[in-house]
């Protein structure tokens, strides 16, 4: 009679007509296997199927990155004091970079401008950072109720912070520009933006899955954001890239992937890795560990001019220049590994 009484309700309710479909099926099979079941209707030897239960959900899970940074400004350069309580952003040397849970950001002071009265290129990558973080905060506080919210592209992000820099140089009378990379977290993808010559590789199972590449106008000559340069954030690259947990990102300047091989990168990860054990949770100090090998080993290649034989001095061959050793530059490397957000799974409603 039950099975009967559902079936005649059916127009009414899409709910009951799964509910129908299951009740049949269980009446023809002996399995049992269902996530949720009343215990009401347990007694009665009915099996009900709890539609809102987590483990039925197809949203994905949401992630969040651990976060590792380490840099060495050029040998030599002298460094510039900014002031400390005004911008977000770090410096070294004339890099500059953010970091967040969900976000990530650097960029490159082009060294070139330092000839020219007035150039600053160090406060110019790092007001493209600051305020480039700034913009995420926005966008990430600006939570309306019943909305959701808001997901971030890094394209606008670099654009808004672009914006707002170009504005306080015409009124600082700041000469500069920068390359730059921002790299957003949004749920289980990565959205990556990334002008000129830094660069971002993501590293899953001790290989890799992604490996940006350089914009260059010529050797030597990244696209780049500010005075007498034609770039724009539109002309940034744009990716997006599935993640799970465990993915190793690597961000940095230039000053990391003139230095290093690919492999070399990889070799680093791997050696830092090793001690863990296979069934053991990723030592959270993993990524500054890693962070810090990885700066390490570029800043004694950039300093040794006898080094046999580096990424910028290959690309300088294959321009037809001669080039021995590594390439001496300000260093940032960030280093972040996926984890799965620890919130707490949602309560399913209870059973009428």
């Amino acid at each position: 009679m039950l099975y009967q009484r559902i079936i005649y309700q059916r127009p009414y309710s899409k709910h009951i007509y799964s509910l129908t479909a299951f009740l049949h099926f269980h009446s023809l099979s002996p399995r049992k296997s269902i996530p949720a079941v009343s215990h009401q209707e347990k007694s009665r030897n009915l099996n009900v199927i709890d539609f809102f239960h987590p483990s039925l959900s197809s949203t994905p899970y949401s992630y969040t990155l651990n976060l590792g940074v380490c840099g060495y400004p050029k040998s030599g350069k002298q460094i510039e004091n900014h002031d400390e309580n005004i911008y977000s952003s770090v410096s070294v040397g004339d890099d500059a970079y953010f970091k967040r849970q969900d976000a990530l950001g650097v960029a490159d002071g082009v060294g070139g401008w330092r000839t020219h009265k007035g150039a600053n290129p160090a406060l110019y990558s790092r007001k493209l950072m600051h305020y480039a973080q700034l913009e995420l905060d926005r966008i990430k506080s600006n939570v309306r109720p019943q909305q959701p919210q808001a997901q971030a592209d890094p394209i606008q992000v670099l654009e808004s912070a672009y914006h707002l820099t170009t504005l306080d140089a015409q009124n600082e009378g700041i000469v500069g520009s920068t390359t730059a990379c921002i790299v957003i977290l949004c749920q289980n993808e990565l959205r990556i933006a990334n002008l000129g010559d830094c660069g971002i590789s993501v590293i899953r199972q001790n290989d890799y899955i992604f490996r940006s590449e350089e914009q260059q106008h010529s050797f030597n000559f990244p696209f780049q954001l500010g005075t007498a340069s034609f770039d724009s954030p539109s002309d940034a690259q744009q990716f997006t890239v599935k993640i799970e947990e465990g993915d190793i990102i690597i961000m940095g300047s230039d000053g990391l992937f003139d230095n290093l091989y690919d492999d070399e990168i990889l070799e680093e990860v791997q050696n830092c890795l090793d001690h863990q054990e296979e069934d053991q949770d990723l030592d959270p100090n993993a990524p500054q560990t890693i962070s810090n090998a990885l700066a390490h080993r570029a800043k004694i290649v950039s300093e040794d001019p006898d080094n046999p034989t580096s990424p910028f001095q290959v690309r300088a061959m294959h321009e037809g220049l001669y080039y021995q050793g590594g390439k001496a530059d300000d260093i940032s490397v960030l280093v972040a590994i996926v984890k799965k957000d620890e919130l707490p799974e949602p309560t399913p409603p209870p059973l009428p």
